[in-house]
C-alpha cells in the first residue's frame, strides 16, 4: 500500500513550502526518517523525511514549486504498487487556468494513505465537491478569472474568503508591454524574497495607522556606557541601543496586552508570553528572529541572546523556533542612518515599532536650549483592533521608560 508524502508544516506560521532540491530520485530505496527533499518554509530551510520504508515511486513536484501545507509531494511504496493519480496544488501556478479539481473519495483511492502532517489544513470542499467559499470571494474570483480550486482558504475551517482571492490576484504575472528599454539582467526572487513579498501583501490587506514621537535618549546613552563597562569585561560583548530598547518595549507591553496579541476571526488572542521579534538584515532579505520572554530577561541577557541569534543568522543556522513565535516586532534602521520610516506590521501580529538613528540636536529643556541625544520612533497598529488613542498611550509609556531607563533590570 503506497504512502503519500505530504508538505509538512515545520513552523506555526508556515503556510506553504518551496521545493529546493530532491535528495532522492525516483526509484531510490528509502528508509523511514531518511531526508528526501529540501524545502524552504517561513524564511528557513528544512529537510523533509521519508514517512515509511520503501521506494520513492514518484515525485509530484519540481524544484521551485510552491506547495501548500498538506498537499502531496511524493509517493513511497513497493515495487509494482499502483501509483495513485493525484497532483498537488501549486501556488506559483494559481493564476493559470485550470480544470475544476476532482474531489477524491474513499472508494476512488482505497489503497492510499497519507503521512501525518504536523498540522493539517482542512480542505475547503463541501459534500458534492462544491468549494467552501464566501459569496464575495466567488464574485471577486469570477470577475478576475481566478479558479477557486487553486486558492488556499484562510477563513474558518479552511473557507475561502475575499482576502484569499485578492492575494492570489496580486501575485498574478503582469501583462507584458512593448518596451525598447535595454534589460540589464533578470533575477528570479529567492524563496526568502517570495515569502517576504507574500507576507507583506497579506499585511497590506489590513488597515494600518501609525503614531510618531521623538524620544530623548540621553539617559539611555549614559546607561549603555555604564553597563558596557561591566558587560564587556564579563561577557566579551557590547550592549547595543537596540538591546536596551527591546527591554523597554517588553516591559511596556506588560501594560498593553492588546499590542501583544493576534486576531483570529472575531477573537483577539492576547498572549501571556512576550516574545519580541527583532528585524535583522541579511544578504537575501529581512528576517525576524525571536527573543523569547524578553520581559523576564535583563538587558544583558537580551544582548547575549540577540548577538547569538545574529551570529546564527549570518551562518544560516537558525532553527524554525528561533524565527517564529514573535508577538511584537522591533525594526531598527538607526545603524543605516535612517531618521524615520513607516513600518509594515509583521502578520499575524497587531503592532510593530520602527526606530531611527540616535543623534545629537539642540532641544528646549526647562526653557533653555540644550544638546540632547534624540531618536524618532513610529508605531504602526492594526486599525481593526487598535485606535489612535491606545497607540499614542503605548508610545507615551515607552517614551517615559526610555527617558528614565535606570529602573529597568540591567
Amino acid at each position: 500500500m503506497p504512502t503519500v508524502m505530504i508538505m509538512q508544516r515545520m513552523s506555526v506560521a508556515m503556510e506553504y513550502g518551496v521545493i529546493l532540491k530532491w535528495l532522492k530520485k525516483e526509484g531510490d530505496a528509502v528508509k523511514k526518517g531518511d531526508p528526501v527533499v529540501e524545502i524552504f518554509g517561513e524564511k528557513n530551510e528544512f529537510e523533509l523525511e521519508a514517512p515509511d520504508d520503501g521506494i520513492l515511486l514518484k515525485t509530484l513536484c519540481d524544484v521551485n514549486d510552491e506547495i501548500p501545507i498538506s498537499e502531496p509531494i511524493a509517493i513511497i511504496g513497493k515495487k509494482g504498487d499502483e501509483i495513485p493519480d493525484i497532483k498537488p496544488r501549486k501556488i506559483n501556478e494559481a493564476a493559470a487556468p485550470a480544470a475544476p479539481a476532482k474531489t477524491p473519495t474513499a472508494q476512488a483511492v482505497p489503497e492510499v494513505k497519507r503521512a501525518a502532517a504536523t498540522s493539517k489544513a482542512p480542505a475547503p470542499v463541501l459534500e458534492g465537491g462544491r468549494l467552501r467559499a464566501s459569496p464575495r470571494a466567488r464574485k471577486t474570483a469570477a470577475e478576475a478569472g481566478i479558479d477557486l480550486s487553486q486558492v488556499t482558504g484562510t477563513g474558518p475551517e479552511g473557507r475561502i474568503i475575499e482576502k484569499d482571492v485578492l492575494t492570489i490576484q496580486s501575485m498574478a504575472p503582469q501583462v507584458a508591454i512593448d518596451d525598447d528599454r535595454k534589460v540589464r539582467g533578470i533575477e528570479t526572487m529567492s524563496p526568502l524574497r517570495r515569502t517576504i513579498a507574500r507576507r507583506m501583501t497579506q499585511s497590506a490587506q489590513n488597515p494600518h495607522i501609525t503614531m510618531i514621537t521623538e524620544i530623548d535618549m540621553t539617559e539611555v546613552v549614559t546607561l549603555r556606557e555604564e553597563i558596557n563597562d561591566q558587560v564587556q569585561k564579563k561577557h566579551g560583548i557590547r550592549i547595543s541601543f537596540n538591546d536596551v530598547i527591546v527591554k523597554a518595549v517588553a516591559d511596556t507591553l506588560e501594560k498593553f496586552p492588546k499590542f501583544n496579541a493576534t486576531l483570529a476571526g472575531n477573537d483577539l488572542h492576547m498572549f501571556d508570553t512576550i516574545n519580541i521579534g527583532v528585524a535583522m538584515a541579511t544578504d537575501e532579505g529581512l528576517i525576524v528572529v525571536t527573543v523569547r520572554e524578553a520581559n523576564k530577561k535583563s538587558i544583558t541577557e537580551i544582548a547575549l541572546a540577540t548577538k547569538e541569534l545574529g551570529r546564527r543568522a549570518k551562518a544560516n543556522e537558525l532553527t524554525a523556533e528561533e524565527m517564529t513565535g514573535s508577538t511584537f516586532t522591533v525594526s531598527n534602521l538607526g545603524p543605516f542612518n535612517v531618521d524615520l520610516f513607516i513600518p509594515v506590521i509583521n502578520p499575524p501580529e497587531t503592532a510593530i515599532l520602527a526606530l531611527g538613528q540616535i543623534k545629537k540636536k539642540p532641544v528646549v529643556v526647562d526653557d533653555s536650549i540644550a544638546i540632547r541625544s534624540t531618536m524618532m520612533a513610529s508605531c504602526a497598529v492594526d486599525h481593526r483592533i487598535l485606535d489612535g488613542a491606545p497607540a499614542g498611550q503605548f508610545l507615551q509609556s515607552l517614551k517615559d521608560t526610555l527617558e528614565n531607563p535606570f529602573m529597568m533590570k540591567m
